[in-house]
């Protein structure tokens, strides 16, 4: 389709305004990053980045390399150069949606109309303004796990920008490959959301008019499989015993079983009941109409009616990009992490953005003069005001809880420990501040669910001789475990605080588990005078969690967040007895 308005020769921004415009964006979460780690997965991501190891199925080689390159950073720790690149990553995203914007508006504008160029990208940079004050981008941009959605998010923003351009430039192949090239690539990264946007590809090769068919078709095939080729980076890897690595996945059916996802294979029902899909709608509704600025969610809407009414093919174009996306994200999660939904939704913010740009483009040309300056004036005030207030809620400049859980739980370890970790809020922080700060070298640190697989037995004893020589003279699991209580003071056996995994095997170990601090630690026997404090330590565990809810300055933390205070409340409880 054409462009059907004009522009009129009044000038337009200088280019200097669009490199400051997003340097201040960017100061903006400066403002607000974390130092270090948050109470998410962003502490083994960054180890594994850091190193170039495996992280947690499906791998995420993507994540790994690009954010290899992002630790090569001078400038603070591995952690923050993440947090800095999950940021980059955001502005990067936005960039590709204003351009696809522009492309947007030159598209809807009003047949006949002359419109000065300077609205069109006065409306642009208050979209800028709107995307970085939606809370769940905003949220994701301080944060190293955050890379892996807002890779995802710019995918999502620049697969959008290649197919309006490839619309504008009808007879050009270098859109379309560069499209499926990334595709490949992005596999590499998440691809339980990737492969929801094949149907978008489908649908873009066959609007287009080729030809050539076969040579198209085999073109297009080789640069996806180029892309998808960085998978090859977890085998090779995994050879050469890197850490952390979460499987082994040298042989076929190991990457298949780190690909596939295996250890949370059987989460995530197909089927659930009607309470689940019920919550799960009203969360996303509730992200949909309460982390964006208020109202934005029917100028998306509004956007996209305009779509079908003017523009029929792109209507279906970016109705296969969102909507696979945000149906999957509503049917198939596990309902534990039924908190995680804002970090899904983050691939889609791009989408929404760009199709509520269309609706506020067409009302401020219905304006027109002093009205649409006003106009302008107006969503630019609102948009800055929700952007403070955001801030202000999500503000980790000052979040050091999950890095200092770790510090406390490594100096409460003796000499020597063998320390076995459940849960991600010990095995996250632990896994960074052993692998990449080398805090605590003579720890032996082993995340429990390795241990049943015989490559986590393999790192275990990779981590100390004596260990692994003890392992190996058996095969079987529960003979393995006992085996790890022989070491005298050479190497005490310590678990954190939750018992889920290894519980049934635990229990029939020849000892009893004795609560130090932050940990357990094996004994023979029981200590005189432990019964007691056992017998109080199970009745003060009902009852941990009472009151702490008055202590949160705004909302309810993350589970993971959850989990670390009440921790500390055992200890400080223990302590008063």
């Amino acid at each position: 389709m054409p462009f059907t308005g004009k522009l009129e020769k009044t000038p337009r921004f200088p280019f200097w305004v669009w490199p400051i415009y997003f340097l201040l964006l960017w100061q903006i979460l400066l403002w607000a990053e974390n130092p270090g780690l948050m109470s998410d997965d962003s502490g083994e991501m960054a180890a594994a980045a850091f190193n170039l190891g495996l992280s947690h199925p499906p791998g995420y080689p993507l994540f790994d390399l690009a954010g290899h390159l992002a630790c090569q950073l001078p400038l603070g720790t591995a952690v923050y150069r993440l947090n800095l690149f999950s940021g980059f990553l955001v502005l990067l995203s936005l960039f590709f949606t204003l351009d696809a914007a522009r492309q947007m508006g030159n598209r809807f504008s009003r047949p006949g109309s002359r419109r000065p160029a300077w609205r069109l990208e006065a409306l642009l940079a208050v979209m800028g303004l709107v995307f970085i004050s939606c809370r769940i981008v905003f949220a994701q941009s301080l944060t190293a796990k955050g890379c892996v959605y807002t890779l995802t998010l710019l995918y999502a923003s620049v697969a959008a920008w290649l197919y309006l351009s490839d619309r504008n430039s009808p007879g050009r192949q270098s859109y379309w490959l560069l499209g499926c090239f990334l595709e490949g690539v992005g596999l590499a990264n998440h691809w339980q959301t990737q492969l929801l946007w094949v149907p978008f590809l489908v649908l873009w090769f066959f609007q287009r008019d080729y030809l050539w068919w076969s040579r198209t078709v085999l073109l297009s095939l080789f640069s996806f499989l180029i892309g998808l080729s960085l998978y090859l980076y977890l085998p090779l890897r995994a050879q050469l015993d890197c850490r952390p690595s979460w499987g082994y996945p040298i042989n076929l059916p190991l990457f298949y079983w780190v690909v596939s996802r295996s250890p949370f294979a059987g989460m995530e029902h197909w089927v659930q009941t009607g309470a689940f899909y019920l919550k799960s709608l009203r969360e996303m509704l509730r992200v949909c109409f309460f982390d964006w600025i208020p109202g934005f969610a029917f100028f998306s809407l509004a956007g996209m009616a305009l779509l079908w009414k003017k523009e029929r093919d792109l209507f279906w174009g970016f109705f296969a990009l969102f909507v696979p996306v945000f149906s999957a994200i509503l049917v198939v999660h596990e309902e534990m992490n039924i908190y995680l939904i804002p970090a899904y939704m983050v691939s889609l913010t791009g989408l929404v953005l760009l199709s509520g740009f269309v609706a506020a483009w067409r009302i401020g040309e219905s304006l027109g003069g002093r009205r649409a300056v006003l106009y302008l004036g107006i969503l630019a005030l609102l948009s800055t005001g929700w952007l403070s207030h955001v801030f202000r809620l999500e503000d980790k400049s000052r979040y050091t809880l999950a890095g200092d859980f770790g510090t406390n739980v490594l100096q409460n370890l003796p000499k020597g420990a063998l320390f076995l970790a459940e849960g991600d809020h010990y095995v996250m922080p632990l896994t960074y501040q052993l692998l990449v700060e080398s805090r605590r070298d003579d720890i032996v640190f082993e995340p429990s669910i390795f241990l049943f697989h015989g490559w986590g037995w393999k790192q275990l004893g990779d981590q100390s001789g004596d260990i692994g020589k003890r392992v190996a003279s058996s095969s079987l699991f529960q003979d393995r475990l006992n085996a790890l209580t022989r070491f005298e003071g050479v190497h005490p056996l310590y678990y954190s605080l939750g018992r889920k995994d290894l519980k049934p095997a635990l229990d029939k170990m020849p000892g009893v588990w004795v609560p130090r601090g932050l940990v357990y630690a094996w004994e023979r026997r029981m200590p005189p005078g432990q019964a007691k404090s056992s017998q109080a330590s199970r009745v003060i565990g009902m009852e941990r969690m009472r009151g702490l809810d008055m202590n949160w300055a705004s909302g309810e933390p993350d589970p993971s967040s959850q989990q670390i205070y009440r921790y500390y409340v055992d200890q400080l409880t223990a302590l008063k007895q």
